[in-house]
């Protein structure tokens, strides 16, 4: 003869999930009134602490979406936010690129001295580059 194994789960990985099915546990507590089984357990602490999850996940959403939308707002004024680069006028990416260009031109041959400004400087060296022979007519 076989065993059966029942399991019930509860979603605790998912905090959307988890409220959803305390919802439906408290509705159903309400519902039942007096004969509600569950009235062995701390309901009211159950319902307190509901609600105010329920509460702060909503703030946290709203929250997050304020922060995404301004999150959006700085990378539109860096110039990197999609379709910007450096040619994207009046952004810090744009702006600060001119500045790099006209430090090279004052320290021509001393790049070194942009790390002074915050930029990294990379130093390297190319052996023997090969140049092509144009013919001449």
């Amino acid at each position: 003869m076989s065993k059966v194994t029942v399991k019930i789960e509860i979603p605790a990985g998912s905090p959307d999930d988890l409220l959803g099915m305390a919802l439906k546990v408290e509705s159903n507590h309400t519902k039942k009134g007096t004969d509600s089984p569950l009235n062995a357990i701390d309901m009211t602490t159950f319902s307190a602490k509901l609600k105010s999850a329920k509460e702060k996940r909503a703030e946290a959403k709203r929250l997050h979406d304020e922060a995404e939308a301004l999150n959006q707002q700085a990378l539109q004024e860096l110039g990197i936010a999609k379709g910007q680069n450096s040619k994207t006028p009046g952004t810090v990416y744009s702006l600060i690129t001119s500045a790099r260009d006209v430090l090279m031109g004052i320290n021509r041959g001393q790049e070194e001295k942009l790390n002074e400004w915050g930029f990294k400087v990379v130093n390297g060296s190319v052996v023997n580059a090969k140049v092509k022979a144009t013919a001449t007519k």
